[in-house]
């Protein structure tokens, strides 16, 4: 019997087999989460929250990891910034603010006297 989807496809064909490569790179994957994502033309990129100028900014210094695809030749192309690369830039950051948080609460608070007082 097979089964048929609320589309009326028929789910029991068989699959193709991925190739090394593909299945590499779906094993990067973080779940639903895409490999690599474009710099937007305009707002925050959707799963990062950064602007195109910050991805291109943190990208510069080095922080995350980018490539630019171009044709032989081609002057333009399309640049694309690594999302678990730009996650990790973002995860080390947080890491830094708590470390800095729980250095300033672990600071010993000095007595202010009032002036003329000793």
């Amino acid at each position: 019997m097979t089964k048929v989807s609320p589309n009326m496809q028929n789910t029991d064909k068989p699959r193709r087999r991925l190739s090394p490569q593909v299945s590499t790179l779906l094993a990067d994957r973080n779940g639903p989460l895409p490999i690599w994502v474009r710099a937007p033309v305009q707002g925050p990129e959707y799963f990062t929250g950064f602007t195109r100028s910050k991805l291109y900014e943190i990208a510069g210094a080095g922080l995350i990891r980018s490539v630019s695809i171009r044709e032989g030749g081609a002057v333009k192309g399309v640049r694309l910034f690594d999302l678990a690369s730009v996650i990790a830039y973002i995860e080390k950051q947080v890491a830094k603010a708590e470390a800095l948080a729980q250095a300033e609460a672990d600071k010993p608070t000095e007595a202010v006297q009032p002036e003329g007082c000793q």
